[in-house]
């Protein structure tokens, strides 16, 4: 394997080292065969990463509130000191504002210890270098792997003392973050303005912006900010908050039944205002508008709050990019380019939008993630005095900027700042993601499943499209008229969870016929790719089969004992929709999940 790493750093299941199902297991080992972070595995880790660094380094540690015992964020700050590195602790803090108080500082690098939007049973690490706070890139990535399983924990790292210092600077940090925030060339308005009068739910998904994002607001808004899922010490992250249950939801009805325990959600209906909902490393932002017209809530993603933000910069000078990825909807480029905006269409992940920030930051405009990362220009003075331009992943400002593009509209008004398409992501959980890599045998049946699918229909003939970044991602592009662009097709695994999906986008025109595709892809995966001896899998598969002869409630589900329950059910019902809530805590199975079944069968 040459690569740890996925989408964005490292994530995986937590277990002790302790753990009887480790034993006999180095670090490395309890990483690549059972699929689980351990405390020694995040030590060495930090460890092999600070060790590569030049001279005597400083650098910055903050983590989100899901391991409140500090299991694994101590492993990493232990890491980062036997490595002879100066650990600036943090603590709990937004991925944004470990990688801000980098740069602010002029330290070496950042670890953010975080698991982002996934459920707390699950912990990682994402890395900044350098003085503009970049993510690593897969060379990096690859240079980083190999350092990491070429030492021994037991005779390398375990023994050694702590050689570096270790400095609390959460306090100055704090300062840092919040005064970036409260810059009018960060906040976008003009002296005098608020963001508004309405209510304004902050949902930081009991996460690291919890109280931060608040407080902040309280100072630019002129109406009454609600803060909730703000409990930093339970560890609950991300659990009935926060942006990861939204992801494809266009609206939410008052019976919605996937939201009857989402506290924003409902506090929104209840306040009839808006909210602003992270997650818990708070730099990905949803926002809900209240439509009184229509009695629902209004979600706003990445597209979405993208295209308004570059509303409010248009026009702009001849030649200013808008960079998306390939999840977006393909008509919030073609909105940004009628604004004047140079569109570019990189792979998923926010470090190749960061990545054409950092190579072109003058032409820079606005980038950002259907799943609610944006990247704008910002300003940081730095604290040897010196003003440099700042583009991180960052939910708070680009809560903040939305806000102030639509200062005065209503929720009807800013809800489709381009005429929407059709986007939709079908997901595989818990497979062999070692077998879509490009040219396998999975890679190349699925390309040959999806082509038969558009070319027998009305879609047509598909032309395969190769991303340099991600060269295991299978890309079919339908021409239109005119050689534009009528739809995308792509197939790839998840960088950060357990799962690999199927994304359709296109135009509302064809919806039927990319369900119809994205479907036939779905169910040739899950026969292909699906790990029949992973026990969420198990699990999942005895949940569908005693579904057969009816609904059942929550407790009546034979999920056996160490399987996350909560966690399998939102994966089928939310995200693969082989199940669906029929009443509250009580599951049916969709016709979806029968063609699943029948797959793996």
């Amino acid at each position: 394997m040459d690569r740890l790493q996925g989408t964005d750093g490292i994530r995986r299941r937590v277990a002790p080292s302790t753990d009887a199902a480790l034993q006999g297991l180095t670090p490395q080992e309890a990483f690549l065969q059972e699929g689980v972070i351990t405390e020694a595995f995040l030590e060495l880790y930090a460890y092999a990463y600070v060790s590569g660094l030049a001279g005597t380094p400083e650098v910055v540690v903050g983590w989100d509130p899901r391991d409140p015992d500090g299991r694994y964020t101590g492993a990493v700050v232990a890491g980062v000191r036997k490595a002879g590195a100066s650990a600036l602790v943090v603590g709990i803090f937004p991925t944004p504002g470990v990688a801000l108080y980098q740069m602010w500082r002029g330290a070496d690098a950042a670890l953010m210890v975080t698991a982002s939007h996934n459920f707390r049973d699950q912990n990682g690490v994402k890395i900044f270098h350098g003085p503009s706070a970049l993510k690593l890139f897969p060379d990096e990535d690859r240079v980083l792997t190999g350092r990491v399983l070429a030492f021994d924990y037991a005779a390398d790292v375990a023994p050694l003392d702590p050689a570096g210092e270790q400095t609390d600077v959460r306090a100055e940090a704090v300062e840092v973050f919040e005064r970036f925030h409260l810059d009018p060339r960060n906040h976008w308005l003009r002296e005098g303005e608020t963001l508004g009068d309405f209510p304004l739910v902050v949902d930081p998904a009991n996460g690291a912006l919890s109280g931060i994002a608040a407080g902040v607001l309280r100072r630019l808004h002129g109406g009454e900010v609600i803060e909730l899922n703000a409990d930093t010490a339970s560890g609950d992250v991300n659990r009935r908050s926060g942006v990861a249950s939204l992801e494809g939801v266009p609206e939410i009805t008052r019976d919605d039944l996937r939201f009857s325990e989402h506290r924003a959600v409902q506090e929104t209906f209840a306040r009839k205002g808006r909210a602003a909902v992270f997650d818990a490393d708070g730099d990905r932002f949803y926002r809900l508008d209240y439509d009184p017209r229509s009695d629902r809530l209004l979600v706003l993603s990445g597209d979405e709050t993208a295209v308004l933000q570059a509303r409010l910069l248009a026009p702009p000078a001849p030649g200013t990019l808008f960079v998306n990825t390939v999840e977006s909807d393909l008509n919030a480029a073609r909105a940004a380019e009628e604004m004047g905006f140079v569109p570019v269409l990189t792979g998923v992940g926010d470090k190749w939008v960061l990545r054409h920030a950092a190579q072109d930051p003058q032409s820079y405009g606005i980038g950002s993630e259907e799943t609610g990362h944006n990247i704008s220009r910002g300003v940081l003075k730095t604290k040897d005095g010196r003003e440099v331009p700042v583009f991180l992943g960052n939910g708070l400002k680009s809560a903040l900027n939305t806000f102030a593009a639509t200062r005065g509209m209503e929720p009807h008004e800013s809800r489709h700042p381009f005429e929407p398409g059709f986007k939709r992501t079908f997901y595989v959980y818990y497979t062999l993601k070692e077998l879509f890599t490009r040219g396998s045998d999975v890679f190349e049946s699925c390309a040959d499943v999806i082509s038969a699918a558009c070319g027998g229909g009305p879609l047509g003939n598909v032309e395969r499209i190769e991303f340099d970044e991600e060269p295991d991602m299978l890309y079919l592009s339908v021409a239109g008229a005119g050689g534009t662009r009528r739809a995308g097709i792509f197939v790839r695994n998840s960088g950060t969870e357990e799962k690999t999906g199927v994304n359709v986008r296109g135009s509302r025109a064809d919806a039927e016929a990319l369900t119809a595709v994205g479907e036939a892809a779905l169910i040739h995966l899950a026969a292909a790719m699906k790990d029949s001896g992973h026990a969420m899998a198990r699990a999942e598969r005895a949940v569908l089969e005693a579904l057969g002869s009816g609904p059942l409630e929550v407790d009546e589900l034979p999920v056996p004992e160490g399987v996350h329950k909560e966690r399998l059910l939102q994966e089928m019902a939310n995200k693969e929709r082989v199940i669906e809530l029929v009443a509250r805590r009580r599951y049916a199975r969709t016709s979806l999940g029968e063609r699943m079944l029948e797959a793996w069968s």
